[in-house]
């Protein structure tokens, strides 16, 4: 690799449209763009970074590579070794209430969790007052703090999933 560049994940949905002229526009408008990574110029790669103003183009599209395999485990196509390799690397946003602390509410069956999305289109779902950036490592760390509490990853959204606190902690291990 000649520079350091950012490699983008692109909404599966987009098609290249055409100029008037009939010239293919290959770049994808910004709301098209799920994401990226960035390469540096020595071959190494960052950790996925969501692009706040994506917008999927329909139910079907991932909003980051969590959500994917969240969505491929909702239809029985992966499995828990594949979502601890990508929970690890995923930036999370968890959700919190008015007094700044993390909001905690019931999952679908009920069991207290801490809400955390994966990229910015799955916050419109989830009723807090502000949203703290956090890495995987600190979320689990925080799961300490909250005794009998999970995680509900992307709550409201096709592929989320309660994460055992315990499963958690074994990811991070």
């Amino acid at each position: 690799m000649a520079d350091d560049q950012w490699l983008l994940l692109v909404d599966p949905a987009w098609q290249p449209s055409s100029t008037a002229e009939g010239a293919e526009v290959a770049a994808p408008p910004p709301e098209a763009v799920v994401g990226g990574w960035f390469a540096r110029e020595d071959g190494s790669v960052g950790h996925f970074k969501a692009n706040p103003s994506y917008e999927p183009a329909g139910p079907d599209s991932p909003t980051d590579p969590l959500d994917a395999v969240l969505r491929l485990i909702a239809r029985g196509e992966a499995d828990f070794a594949q979502l601890a390799s990508v929970f690890r690397e995923t930036t999370f946003a968890l959700a919190l209430d008015n007094a700044g602390e993390p909001l905690v509410a019931p999952s679908p069956d009920n069991i207290p969790c801490l809400l955390v999305t994966t990229a910015f289109a799955h916050r419109r779902r989830v009723r807090a007052a502000d949203w703290r950036t956090t890495s995987s490592a600190d979320l689990v760390a925080l799961l300490g703090q909250y005794n009998g509490t999970d995680l509900l990853l992307n709550p409201g959204a096709l592929g989320c999933l309660r994460l055992l606190s315990d499963t958690a902690r074994e990811f991070i291990a």
